[in-house]
């Protein structure tokens, strides 16, 4: 690589990571994650849920319904005014009234002395524990699982060949990957498009290229702002994975985990493309930036762009099934290939060589890109003046 275009890059780089606001913006999302997760973590200490049932707890139970065995030891002959009053005089701390029309009401009452404001009082489940070591005693291990519902039932999906089909599997990885590029996107997008526009306006690049050319400039800032990028993905990435792999027992996480299914062609395809897209988004926002003058303009005009990219979403469903010419189209044609080609290879409905043509379409449009970010660089810094009003213009050759 060119010395000159390792300054530009070294140089970008260096500015960018000195300043706090691309540390802020960076670090912003994944302290947010952990905060949210820190709160939730206290907040699920704080609120005991479990079932606190020791021998040092009075209990008496007055069983309408005849739901329980007579064996249990904490039955009383009284009805329910009788608990009540256990309880106002302290002989007992709980009281549980189960009524007589339990199996239409499913409803069972408990009394206790009140401590003040209780917003969280689990006392209330220790019946729940009784009446269900009660009813279990009374069934065999078979009938407990399959009355509380305390078992997996496993998808097996096959194929009309009667092979394996784990389609969705095989989605969760480059579904993942197309995550990323949107989340690049909306990170770095602003600065791609910004990093021209502000240095023709501060008239920084008429200076810069007298002692570099614009080949080296542009191609050395798209460098650098790329792996500023890719700095920002990881810290918003690598704290996700880790929280995803701390939590990988939990039972919904590890389903999903377990689905996982790795085809090292399909994820390797994936990588390639991400890289290609990141290179022509990286080009097409330096090439609007070095065709206008203000960055308000080149907010404008990357809006087109941005719709084209994300186009695809809106035609989903059709990537689901068999190509038609419209996904053909979106397919081949440069700026929306990226996304296109993520969804079909994300929905399995696309083959090995038909991805490799997209992401060599991809990588081709970046370079043109590119190239033409360069032209129109060296063109438009040098000849750049502001655009004066027309009564200003009169004004100032009087």
């Amino acid at each position: 690589m060119n010395k000159n275009i390792l300054k530009v890059a070294k140089f970008e780089i260096v500015r960018q990571l000195k300043k706090p606001a691309f540390w802020a913006a960076t670090l912003l999302i994944p302290l947010l994650i952990g905060f949210i997760y820190f709160i939730s973590f206290i907040s699920a200490q704080s609120v005991d849920t479990e079932v606190h049932f020791d021998e040092n707890t009075k209990i008496a139970i007055t069983d309408d319904a005849g739901i329980l065995d007579s064996n249990v030891p904490y039955i009383i002959n009284g009805d329910k005014e009788y608990g009540i009053e256990m309880v106002k005089n302290g002989e007992v701390d709980l009281y549980f009234y189960i009524p007589a029309d339990f199996a239409e009401s499913k409803k069972a009452e408990f009394y206790h002395i009140s401590e003040g404001l209780e917003i969280f009082n689990t006392d209330g489940n220790i019946i729940k524990v009784i009446l269900s070591q009660n009813s279990a005693s009374r069934v065999d291990e078979l009938d407990v699982i399959a009355l509380s519902g305390d078992y997996e039932v496993v998808d097996k999906k096959i194929t009309k060949d009667g092979a394996d089909s784990n389609a969705l599997g095989k989605a969760i990885i480059p579904f993942f990957i197309g995550i990323v590029f949107f989340m690049f996107i909306a990170l770095c997008g602003n600065r791609f498009l910004l990093t021209v526009v502000e240095e023709k306006e501060n008239r920084i690049s008429e200076m810069i290229l007298t002692s570099i050319s614009s080949k080296h400039l542009i191609v050395g800032k798209i460098i650098a702002l790329l792996i500023l990028g890719l700095v920002q993905i990881a810290a918003l990435v690598i704290p996700i994975l880790l929280l995803i792999f701390a939590k990988r027992n939990d039972g919904f996480i590890a389903p999903i985990l377990a689905m996982i299914e790795i085809d090292p062609v399909s994820i390797t395809l994936s990588i390639l493309l991400f890289s290609a897209s990141a290179v022509l988004y990286a080009g097409v926002c330096v090439l609007v930036g070095s065709l206008v003058s203000t960055a308000r303009d080149a907010s404008s005009f990357i809006g087109p762009a941005i719709i084209c990219m994300v186009f695809p979403l809106y035609f989903m469903q059709m990537f689901m099934v068999e190509p038609n010419l419209i996904v053909q189209i979106f397919t081949y044609f440069p700026l929306s290939a990226p996304v296109a080609l993520m969804l079909r290879n994300g929905f399995g409905t696309i083959t090995t060589l038909e991805f490799c043509i997209g992401i060599a379409v991809v990588t081709v449009s970046a370079v043109i890109a590119i190239r033409l970010a360069v032209k129109t660089f060296q063109k438009n810094a040098i000849n750049f003046s502001v655009a004066l009003p027309k009564f200003l213009q009169k004004k100032k050759s009087r």
